[in-house]
């Protein structure tokens, strides 16, 4: 295990990328990105990627130098065009325009495509929550090339892993936010599970016969992730789909050669909106302290030592991290060295 702050990490991370061609501003942004996700706990979307993101460079599926632009706006939506580049750039740009549109008219609709990875949905509903808005951010369109989910009672691929946040301001600059796949399990935690050789918990995989697995290999030949919380799930992940692939018309960008699969359909969409529409910012945010405050004060059932609300997890974690550093894994630290190694350059 290797520990590092997240300055050191932060500083390695754009050393590589800035080594592997990318312009230091949008090393920077790739590196507050993951740092961010390590800091709050979710590893799964940390350096963990940084070797993937190395590898699509040298490969000419992601354009490290690239820059985002708008294709047609209103003055309430707008689509973004990403170029291919990381899709980190590409998710800040489009939820800068989607937050100052919402300023202005109190809530705005902005898509994005030709983008890889964007990361970790829930960073962008904390950004949007930072700036006193509610924010819903979604992606999809993965099934296109990498299909890893079944629809609820089937037992053929069809859907992918369609993540979804939803974030609202609370006071002092806090928040509640949930961040999810609609799959039973992300595929980076899955990915994680297979390089760990670690059974998947039960309920979260089927085989190719449609029968429940633990095997991780599986998910990568002929298995599949299931749905979260059965037919309730797979409707929220066809309602992302619909939102992300289907309203940004992404399947008319895929362009052959770009994009890192399974990110050549990739269609995010962002709804911000004023958390003040209908009442002061203050009471808004009363409100929704009253709520947490509430819901944290409730009696734990056995077997849990607290009642939490969405976002805690990743806050506690952020907290801890921030005095004692963040943890990386031997098998995440030796992938990082190997896109040093790949950058030519030494960390």
């Amino acid at each position: 295990m290797i520990i590092k702050s997240p300055l050191e990490l932060h500083t390695i991370v754009v050393k590589i990328l800035v080594a592997a061609g990318t312009t230091p501003k949008n090393a920077s942004r790739v590196a507050d990105a993951l740092v961010a996700s390590n800091l709050c706990g979710v590893d799964t979307h940390g350096v963990f990627h940084l070797l993937s993101y190395i590898e699509q460079i040298k490969g000419g599926l992601l354009d490290a130098t690239a820059s985002p632009n708008i294709l047609k706006e209103t003055t309430t939506t707008a689509l973004v065009d990403g170029n291919w580049a990381f899709g980190h750039v590409a998710a800040k740009y489009a939820l800068d325009i989607a937050i100052q549109k919402a300023i202005e008219n109190s809530i705005a609709i902005v898509g994005a495509v030709r983008s890889n990875h964007i990361g970790r949905v829930g960073e962008y509903v904390e950004l949007a929550a930072e700036k006193g808005m509610c924010a819903i951010v979604c992606a999809s369109g993965f099934a296109e090339t990498r299909p890893m989910a079944v629809p609820y009672g089937g037992r053929e691929k069809a859907m992918h892993t369609n993540p979804i946040a939803i974030g609202f301001p609370g006071e002092d600059g806090s928040s509640m936010f949930l961040d999810f796949a609609t799959t039973a399990m992300s595929g980076s935690k899955a990915r994680l599970y297979k390089i760990r050789q670690h059974e998947l918990p039960i309920g979260t995989a089927i085989d190719d016969a449609g029968y429940s697995t633990t095997n991780p290999f599986l998910t990568d030949d002929g298995g599949s992730l299931l749905p979260f919380g059965g037919h309730k799930g797979y409707g929220i992940m066809a309602a992302v789909e619909f939102l992300g692939r289907s309203l940004t018309g992404s399947a008319n960008f895929r362009e052959k050669g770009k994009g890192a699969t399974p990110m050549e359909e990739q269609g995010m969409t962002i709804i911000a909106f004023r958390a003040d529409i209908h009442q002061p910012l203050s009471e808004f945010t009363r409100f929704a302290e009253d709520t947490s405050d509430k819901l944290r004060s409730v009696a734990p059932a056995p077997g849990f030592d607290e009642v939490m609300i969405p976002g805690d997890p990743e806050k506690n974690a952020r907290l801890e991290r921030k005095a004692t550093g963040i943890p990386i894994e031997d098998e995440v630290w030796n992938s990082v060295l190997e896109a040093a190694r790949l950058a030519q350059t030494e960390i």
